[in-house]
């Protein structure tokens, strides 16, 4: 097999890009690691069929064949036969798989907004943590190996919540807070941290909860006639997280 040729036209065919949305949705957990890899720039070894007719192209089977014939992978180099070396032929593609997964992405946050917000309304941080970690599982490393990614990340799932970021409070400025619409509502503060580790994400968590109280973030919206609030340290590193919660209330 040649390596197929690149449609320009068709790299901003809205219908080929739904497609590869779709199959995003369908995916596996391994089909997902397999595009971690591909967005990392390397290489992934994949049977390829030689022809596909329209209705295989609904297969989530077929995807890498789909994706290889619409100029969206390119082969690098045989492995056998209908076996070939696959990667992303360059950045003008990338691109258009970062803007898929991120329209994937979106929704995926925008589905747990609310129990996220709820699980730290109601001060559950387990649950929230449970939340946020099934969330951050979904994500690809393209986006998390980015410094900030999860402030961005916090500050979307919390974004029909009147979420406010980087504000002065207290004696500094917090990260995100969530301002209730009356002052007899109950507040939020979240301090994020990205730890170096696995293992220094509780004390990551810890850390930045006491930089609440430290700092008394909650303390200047208590002096602005709130009656309270709940602050959380979130710690992350890759795909995983930690919750830290702190109460203040006059």
């Amino acid at each position: 097999m040649e390596e197929s040729p690149v449609p320009e036209s068709f790299w901003a065919n809205t219908s080929g890009n739904e497609i590869i949305y779709r199959y995003i949705q369908q995916g596996t957990a391994q089909m997902k690691v397999e595009f971690d890899e591909l967005m990392k720039g390397n290489a992934i070894e994949k049977n390829i069929k030689s022809e596909l007719t329209y209705r295989e192209m609904n297969d989530i089977d077929n995807i890498y064949s789909f994706l290889l014939f619409t100029g969206y992978l390119k082969i690098e180099k045989s492995s056998d036969l209908y076996r070939y070396y696959l990667k992303i032929p360059n950045k003008e593609i990338e691109m258009i798989y970062v803007q898929i997964f991120s329209q994937w992405f979106d929704a995926v946050i925008k589905k747990n907004s609310t129990s996220f917000y709820t699980a730290l309304y109601k001060g559950d941080e387990e649950e929230a943590r449970k939340v946020l970690n099934a969330i951050l599982f979904q994500s690809i490393s393209y986006f998390d190996a980015k410094e900030d990614f999860y402030h961005g990340f916090l500050t979307g799932m919390l974004q029909e919540f009147h979420v406010i970021s980087n504000r002065e409070s207290g004696m500094g400025r917090f990260d995100l807070a969530v301002i209730p619409d009356d002052f007899s509502k109950r507040g939020l503060i979240i301090e994020c941290k990205h730890a170096a580790s696995l293992r220094s994400l509780k004390a990551e968590s810890e850390a930045a909860a006491e930089q609440i109280r430290e700092k008394q973030y909650i303390e200047g919206y208590l002096a602005d006639g709130y009656t309270d609030f709940i602050g959380y340290g979130i710690a992350f590193y890759k795909k995983s997280c930690y919750i830290t919660k702190l109460n203040k209330n006059r």
